[in-house]
């Protein structure tokens, strides 16, 4: 996720953040592209309110196999668990690069949720979800 961004979500939920740190150096804290900045900015608004009162706090938040994966450090309320889910969910349904409808898109172990436009190049060799047979232009 770009910077700005970033710098936005940690400023806004500084209290669910307040232990996020990149896991490389020289990496991003949120390691995913700004397509699911909306659907993090909704699940950390829900959060926020609850790690106010507790020790929740964010621990990691990444994409893994086309899906976002928020973990926390604290028992999450059963309330919280669902939020985790249903931003799963949307990430799923998310184009991680653009925000626009997707769906997972590519291999077993090297999945990806991509809007038409944004198929890899490496997934488009013959005839892909688009329905081309041309490499996307938009990677």
């Amino acid at each position: 996720m770009n910077q700005e961004l970033e710098n936005t979500l940690v400023a806004s939920y500084p209290t669910i953040y307040r232990s996020l740190q990149p896991r490389f150096s020289g990496a991003s804290r949120f390691e995913c592209d700004d397509g699911w900045y909306r659907i993090i900015h909704e699940l950390s608004r829900k959060l926020e309110a609850v790690a106010c009162t507790s020790e929740l706090l964010a621990i990691e938040v990444r994409e893994k196999l086309g899906s976002l994966r928020f973990l926390l450090w604290a028992d999450a309320t059963g309330a919280a668990e669902s939020w985790l889910a249903e931003a799963a969910r949307l990430s799923q349904q998310t184009c991680e690069r653009c925000s626009q409808q997707a769906k997972l898109r590519g291999h077993k172990d090297d999945g990806y949720a991509r809007c038409a436009k944004r198929v890899p190049r490496r997934w488009t060799t013959s005839s892909n979800d688009a329905g081309t047979t041309e490499p996307s232009p938009c990677n």
